[in-house]
Order: C-alpha cells, then sequence, then structure tokens
C-alpha cells in the first residue's frame, strides 16, 4: 500500500509521477520525526510487540522540502510542455506517437536541450526532416519545476488513488479553474 507525501505546504512534491512512499518508509519516517501523519486508516492496525498504529494514508514533510527551480529535461516532461501536441500539425496524439525534434537540427549544430527541442508527430518530424526553415508554431522555452507539476494535473490518470488523496491532489487545479 502506497503512502501520499506532501511537503511542508500539504502540497505533493510531484504529481506526474505522483509522490508517494511505501506504508513501511512511513512509519521509519514517522519515528525518525521526519513526517507526521496526516491521515490514517484506522480499520488497518500495524502491530509489534511494543506498539499499535492506524496505518497511514497520508503523511507530511516536517520541513519543507525545496523543490529546483527548473525542471529536468526528459523527454516525458518535453511532452508535458507541449501538451502531448505536435508543435508543427498541433494535432493531440499519445506519448508513443511522438517524437522530439531539434529546431535547429543536430546536423546544423543544434543542441539536445529545452530551447531547441519540441514535440513532433512522426509525419511532420519526417516532413521537417533536416531543414531550418520550418519553424514550430509555439517556440521552445524552459519551463520551471512549478509550471510543469501544475500543467501535468491536467494528464493525471490514476486508477488507484485513496479517496483521502484526493482534496491534496486536485484542489489547486480547482482553486485555478475557479479563478
Amino acid at each position: 500500500m502506497s503512502v501520499l507525501l506532501l511537503n511542508a505546504d500539504s502540497q505533493p512534491l510531484s504529481l506526474l509521477p505522483l509522490s508517494t512512499i511505501t506504508w513501511q518508509s512511513a512509519v521509519k519516517a514517522y519515528f525518525q520525526e521526519k513526517v507526521i501523519i496526516v491521515k490514517s486508516n484506522e480499520d488497518r492496525i500495524l502491530h509489534s510487540p511494543s506498539f499499535e498504529m492506524p496505518m497511514p494514508v497520508i503523511v507530511m514533510l516536517k520541513r519543507w522540502h525545496k523543490l529546483p527551480p527548473l525542471a529536468k529535461f526528459t523527454r516525458r516532461n518535453l511532452f508535458l510542455r507541449d501538451n502531448f501536441r505536435c508543435q508543427y500539425c498541433f494535432e493531440e496524439f499519445r506519448q508513443c506517437d511522438l517524437t522530439i525534434d531539434h529546431v535547429v537540427p543536430r546536423s546544423h549544430g543544434g543542441r539536445t536541450n529545452w530551447t531547441n527541442c519540441t514535440t513532433a508527430c512522426r509525419k511532420c518530424n519526417t516532413a521537417k526532416s533536416n531543414k531550418t526553415t520550418i519553424t514550430p508554431i509555439n517556440p521552445p522555452v524552459q519551463p520551471s519545476y512549478y509550471q510543469l507539476n501544475t500543467k501535468s494535473t491536467k494528464f493525471l490518470q490514476y486508477t488507484n488513488i485513496h479517496p483521502d488523496w484526493e482534496p491534496y491532489l486536485f484542489h489547486k487545479q480547482e482553486s485555478l479553474m475557479s479563478s
């Protein structure tokens, strides 16, 4: 059973992938006084010879874990930045149907980084090939960690979410929609 891990501000450390730890790690961190238990499952009791306690469901770090200012350049993060849309035809695709395109091709000295890479479908990437005259609809930029984490709520597809986790996962998105 997984336990939702929250930062000291009661926000998940990350949404995609969701910041979870094992219940064993949660109990260990609790006894090391690194986390507080926010929510427990009173129906599942953990037993040892010297104590018993309800199974943790949500824990929160006692100390603030500083999040990185900039997002790490990965394939998934690039597709997330571009909303899983080809930046040439602007159609939405599944991750497995997308490729990374270098705006300035590597053969022309282009680098693999946030400001030179963009999302492309296979058809558009093949059509663009080694050309520098075709440009993406949205110019590539380097997103912050916060921007990608916030954007990931749109693409969450959880299957085994504990019902008690939902207020911590979706309240930020709902508050953004209502303002």
